[in-house]
């Protein structure tokens, strides 16, 4: 009996030594990413503290960063997934645990008000909002929140691939999956809506809302090219590069054709 006993416990601590564990155990000192750009006024609220945001400033978890009038944000994190913070947005950091054996995390943000872009790295990730959840994963799409009160909402764009969307509150049942050139929105107590076209004013308002162009003090040399390629997407996704386009839309030309 004694040895039965004896080789259970061998058995037993087999198993804590050989299965892997996915993600490491996160605290509040947990590193998620840094800033990359910041414009206007934007500012860090860590342990009760207020900090101005400055680019290759520390992201940790729990750490929330919020946009003043006319200001926004780029955030890069580990896992090569890439934020945009809108004007007049909140966002905290709510879960972030991350895998150094995969180079792969599942992460959690919360978007309190505002609006954000979001193109998904290494990352099972998803964004909770006031009345919503928007779970991707290599993918783009944005988010905001509208409305007030009994008529908050959360809208959700995406843009590549497709995002999984369903209100926030479990009870409620219902799940719809947006797919790239579609949109839904979710209703405070309501089930998502059925995904419809997008509606291209409204992705031109978010894609102004969302684009950086800010300070930053620290280049993008040392990034993977994919990500700095991500860095720049959309930078003249709705704009032409120019300025000012020429008045008339086409030039005539004259072509002599010589026939044998």
């Amino acid at each position: 009996m004694k040895r039965d006993g004896l080789i259970m416990l061998v058995c037993l601590a087999l198993i804590f030594i050989l299965v892997p564990v996915s993600y490491a155990d996160a605290d509040d000192d947990t590193e998620a990413g840094q800033v990359l750009t910041v414009k206007g006024k934007v500012h860090l609220l860590r342990n009760s503290q207020r900090i101005d945001a400055e680019p290759t400033m520390q992201l940790l978890l729990k750490d929330e960063v919020e946009t003043g009038k006319r200001a926004r944000t780029k955030l890069f994190f580990i896992d090569d997934s890439i934020l945009n913070l809108g004007e007049l947005s909140r966002l905290e950091v709510e879960e972030y645990l991350y895998a150094p054996e995969k180079k792969r995390s599942r992460s959690i943000y919360r978007l309190i008000n505002g609006s954000l872009k979001m193109v998904v790295g290494r990352s099972d990730l998803e964004i909770h909002t006031p009345t919503a959840v928007a779970a991707a994963r290599g993918t783009k799409f944005f988010v905001w929140v509208g409305g007030s009160g009994d008529n908050t909402y959360t809208g959700v764009i995406t843009l590549e691939s497709e995002v999984a969307v369903r209100n926030i509150a479990r009870n409620i049942a219902g799940e719809v999956i947006v797919k790239s050139g579609q949109m839904s929105r979710v209703y405070m107590n309501r089930p998502p809506e059925a995904a419809r076209p997008v509606d291209l004013e409204l992705m031109r308002q978010f894609s102004d809302q969302t684009l950086v162009l800010g300070n930053t003090t620290k280049g993008t040399d040392g990034l993977p090219d994919d990500v700095q390629d991500q860095l720049t997407e959309g930078l003249y996704m709705f704009h032409p590069p120019l300025a000012q386009e020429p008045i008339e839309t086409t030039v005539p030309v004259t072509v002599e054709v010589i026939f044998p």
